[in-house]
């Protein structure tokens, strides 16, 4: 069902939370696949792009332009894997255009931006955390083999989180795009073992 106006309303009325983040129209595409993981990875949540936090209405919606808009989603979407059910809108609110983006949770797999597996904790994006990984599948295993297999799997991926995280703010980082391309590979295989393991 498409979002109205007033569906927007009731959303700025609330507080940014686990399942709602406002951001300005000019959004980098690598903060918006951050916040698509960490949604995806936690209970789902929705993004309203064109619109300040740090104002009251009606002096909080700027607005998007909507082809940058576009391109920026689809920027993001490109580096997220696997990539989780998004759906994207653009509604008129008081002569403003604003972004509307629902992410949906995923179910067994862990979402990774970048190579990087964010969740949401509160009104904030955190890596992933080994313990944080676990307490996310959608089952335990009983076997302490099996239970120590996914804790050292688990421990792997949110290693990763943090490699490719110093990578990126290490001066130079562009020449580290080898690593941080074979970073990702490496965490879509252990996510998918992960999910293996699971079913």
């Amino acid at each position: 069902m498409p979002t109205t106006p007033d569906d927007v309303k009731r959303l700025l009325a609330e507080p940014e939370g686990p399942q709602l983040e406002f951001k300005i129209g000019n959004a980098k595409p690598e903060v918006i696949a951050q916040i698509i993981s960490a949604f995806a990875n936690s209970d789902g949540g929705t993004i309203v792009f064109g619109v300040r936090d740090d104002k009251p209405m009606p002096d909080r919606l700027i607005g998007i332009d909507e082809a940058r808009y576009t391109h920026a989603m689809h920027r993001a979407m490109q580096m997220i894997t696997p990539a989780p059910t998004v759906t994207t809108e653009v509604v008129s609110v008081d002569g403003k255009l604003l972004g509307v983006v629902k992410v949906e949770p995923l179910s067994g797999g862990l979402v990774q931006a970048m190579g990087q597996a964010f969740f949401r904790e509160g009104d904030r994006n955190s890596r992933a955390t080994a313990e944080r990984i676990m307490r996310s599948l959608p089952v335990r295993p009983q076997d302490p083999a099996l239970l120590t297999e996914m804790q050292g799997l688990a421990a792997a991926l949110a290693s990763q989180t943090i490699i490719v995280q110093e990578l990126r703010e290490a001066q130079g980082w562009k020449a580290q795009l080898p690593q941080m391309f074979l970073n990702g590979i490496i965490g879509a295989i252990l996510g998918a073992l992960v999910t293996m393991l699971l079913t």
